[in-house]
């Protein structure tokens, strides 16, 4: 580089600098609007037959971060129906669980600062791999009923305001939080989509 390319690049970026530009890497999928998981993109079908968000579970004596999702009154019919992801997004997570079974996580930009995560788990398949960019209403995995089978078959699905791990539940060291410190956490999922849906 001769030394005036190198003073008018200098005078360039000063240039920039004084002006107040600044250059923000955007993320690579920004949201544009929630569907539900299952079901058509209204979650048509489905409805929330187990536990609902900030239910008290017996089987974890503890209170639910998520929403139960099956066809009403379809038993185990429903395993092997597809799954969407509710948004565009990133997957950071797609594995085995030994309390879950099958799960995925999605991190979804709503802006470039702003995040909300989506975790599916019981899964009978998983259908996308960490580091996967997908969009709204891809297929990412199956309906299924858990670790070795242990639950009729279901879609547990969680909205998340915080980066978890894909094991985390509301509680420590065995004790069971109260709803304030879960909603500093986990989000109401159905009542997140309906505010957030497509324009």
């Amino acid at each position: 580089m001769t030394r005036k390319s190198w003073i008018i690049s200098m005078f360039v970026v000063l240039l920039i600098t004084l002006g107040g530009c600044t250059f923000t890497p955007s993320p690579l999928w920004l949201v544009d609007g929630f569907d539900f998981p299952v079901g058509d993109p209204n979650g048509q079908g489905w409805a929330i037959t187990g536990y609902a968000f900030l239910d008290w579970s017996n089987v974890s004596n503890s209170l639910h971060p998520g929403e139960d999702w099956n066809i009403p009154g379809a038993g185990n019919g429903d395993q092997g129906e597809l799954v969407y992801a509710v948004a565009n997004g990133e997957v950071v997570f797609s594995g085995w669980n030994t309390a879950l079974g099958n799960v995925v996580l999605i991190k979804h930009a709503l802006s470039p600062y702003d995040f909300v995560w989506s975790q599916y788990a019981h899964l009978d398949q998983r259908n996308v791999s960490v580091g996967e960019i997908v969009s709204r209403r891809q297929i990412i995995g199956t309906v299924g009923r858990g670790p070795e089978n242990r639950f009729a078959a279901h879609l547990h699905f969680e909205l998340r305001k915080a980066d978890l791990p894909a094991n985390a539940w509301p509680r420590t060291n065995g004790q069971a939080w109260n709803s304030t410190q879960v909603k500093d956490y986990w989000l109401n999922p159905s009542s997140f989509i309906k505010q957030n849906r497509p324009e």
